[in-house]
């Protein structure tokens, strides 16, 4: 039998969701526990999307309740870091697109996983993430775009960041509504999704590949 909360996500049952999540929140649950079931309710939604059972618009409303429940946990938590890091990823929107909710999203689950994230906002220029890169030498480099019109600025920054010899030993990931794998070549890019989830194991993944040894003893 599925869990409740997941299957109010999933049926995009926003004000019952976010009721019981903040019920389930009050009464101690850990936090890991609700982000993984958050996380479930929103795969099930993507799936939906994937098969034309729901649109564009569901997902950014299920983004939407999944930060408000996110948000929620946090500040009743005192949003306590964890003490071992697995690793660091440099986010941002990419310029001209001032979109943040799958960014956002995505970073909440990114840290939910121990994983230090350097948010560099939304409308963020190529030499922003240059000197981002340059100055906290971070594993990932994650760019969000859902503007089709800005992914002439992710082409950029893909060449930027080659020029200036930044793509060694880390990754390079595109993910946002706009990204379609058949039609966006960016030869730079290790990997694009517009399902988050993916992208959120795809960088857990790496990290605990990269650190494999320094994780082994950390835990």
């Amino acid at each position: 039998m599925k869990d409740k909360l997941i299957e109010l996500i999933a049926d995009l049952k926003v004000d019952e969701a976010e009721a019981f999540a903040s019920e389930l929140i009050h009464n101690g649950i850990d936090y890991k526990v609700l982000f993984e079931r958050v996380m479930a309710g929103l795969a099930e939604i993507g799936k939906k999307y994937e098969n034309e059972q729901c649109f564009i618009a569901d997902l950014i409303v299920s983004g939407m309740m999944a930060k408000n429940i996110f948000a929620e946990a946090n500040l009743y938590q005192g949003n306590q870091e964890p003490q071992n890091t697995l690793g660091t990823v440099v986010m941002g929107t990419i310029y001209d697109d001032i979109h943040d909710i799958g960014k956002d999203l995505m970073i909440d689950a990114l840290e939910n996983k121990g994983i230090k994230v350097i948010d560099l906002g939304v409308d963020v220029r190529v030499e922003k993430f240059i000197d981002a890169v340059k100055r906290n030498d971070p594993d990932i480099i994650a760019v969000s775009c859902v503007m089709v019109n800005s992914i002439s600025y992710v082409e950029e920054l893909g060449v930027a960041l080659q020029r200036e010899n930044l793509l060694e030993n880390r990754r390079f990931i595109l993910g946002g509504a706009s990204v379609d794998n058949d039609y966006i070549r960016i030869p730079q890019i290790d990997f694009m999704t517009n399902n988050f989830y993916e992208g959120v194991n795809y960088c857990e993944a790496f990290l605990r590949e990269k650190y494999k040894g320094r994780n082994e003893v950390n835990e």
